[in-house]
């Protein structure tokens, strides 16, 4: 069974309480959470490399919300760095969410360096609690098992997913950068 990072997006609906506030990399992850998450969320546009740090910055400011980070692996690898912070200021009320198709989908589908990484080595070089990743073959069961588990984490945790490629045609979230800001001053007060 191949799975889909939209997939992964469904799945995840199906675990939120309503109350997380979404931080979603630019590009198709914005657009799937736009389209199969509630709304608004925080909708990156135009920002490689930030949302872990964007999303480390709202766990900090919403103490008492759940974070949730939704980072494609080219996002990642752009700001590999924020990763040092972000296990240094540890906030429990963070979670990342990694959807790895390795490749820059948005712009064409070019391959990313992210085929050599093993997260789970990854994430414990920079001290960071993560759980088995979820492969492409993994059942529905096992992947919402995953899901569960690191939405309820009691602190600081990563999830990485492999996923295939070819993401569905989305259309644009609807919405220009001004008013994206004005929903993200909304959820962040």
């Amino acid at each position: 069974m191949t799975m889909y990072g939209f997939e992964i997006i469904q799945e995840l609906a199906s675990v939120l309480s309503g109350d997380e506030i979404i931080v979603s990399s630019n590009g198709n992850i914005s657009r799937q959470v736009y389209h199969f998450l509630p709304k608004p969320q925080i909708y990156l546009r135009g920002s490689m490399g930030l949302p872990v740090p964007v999303g480390l910055g709202m766990a900090m400011a919403r103490p008492g919300k759940q974070i949730l980070t939704l980072v494609g692996d080219g996002n990642l690898l752009m700001g590999l760095g924020s990763l040092t912070t972000t296990s240094f200021i540890r906030p429990s009320n963070l979670k990342i969410l990694i959807l790895d198709n390795n490749a820059y989908a948005t712009t064409g589908s070019q391959m990313t360096s992210s085929g050599i990484l093993e997260y789970p080595s990854l994430l414990d070089g920079f001290g960071i609690p993560n759980i088995v990743p979820i492969l492409q073959d993994d059942p529905i069961e096992l992947i919402k098992e995953k899901l569960q588990l690191w939405i309820d984490a009691s602190e600081l945790c990563v999830l990485p997913a492999l996923v295939d490629s070819n993401p569905p045609t989305l259309t644009n979230i609807p919405w220009h950068p001004e008013q994206i800001t004005e929903f993200q001053k909304n959820i962040s007060s």
